[in-house]
């Protein structure tokens, strides 16, 4: 008997695929957070902070004296979640090729990666965007990370509600 769902699985792999590339960019962008002088430009993320200066851009990794553990708590969670999306899409795509008597078990899998995918997002997301609030109350305004986690955790909401469908 073919899967019947055949049309569910790819549209939540698809959203899965865009949450997963979501996260993974906005893990490793180093603009969480931003602040402009007149000529200097420097942003912030979980892992660089980078300096432009006219034409030249320079970045370093954060130095371990400001690495508070909130961002250490940050990376990790959102490492977390940019490995366990991608593993829930593989686990509804193979949903299509195994026996009728392993799907059911496959399925639980898939919803469960989502879900976990869907709470270490929701942690990792909330202390990158308490981590960007603490340097925006210094000046600084929100980066394109920190847009691309939100994006990505409403994705991430939304592709986990639809694993749900899959029987």
């Amino acid at each position: 008997m073919a899967f019947e769902n055949r049309k569910i699985l790819f549209i939540a792999s698809g959203i899965l695929a865009i949450t997963a590339i979501l996260y993974i960019i906005a893990n490793g962008l180093p603009i969480w957070t931003k602040s402009s002088g007149t000529s200097v430009s420097i942003t912030v993320g979980l892992w660089q902070v980078c300096r432009l200066q006219g034409a030249k851009l320079s970045c370093i990794s954060l130095p371990t004296e400001v690495v508070s553990d909130k961002i250490k708590a940050a990376r990790a969670f959102m490492t977390i979640c940019s490995i366990l999306c991608p593993l829930s899409i593989i686990s509804i795509i193979s949903i299509i090729s195994v026996n009728e008597n392993v799907k059911k078990n496959i399925s639980f899998l898939s919803k469960g990666l989502a879900i976990a995918s869907l709470i270490s997002g929701i942690i990792g997301v909330s202390l990158g965007i308490s981590f960007s609030v603490n340097e925006i109350n210094a000046g600084a305004s929100m980066g394109v990370s920190c847009i691309l986690a939100i994006i990505g955790l409403v994705f991430n909401i939304i592709g986990t509600i639809i694993t749900f469908f899959i029987k």
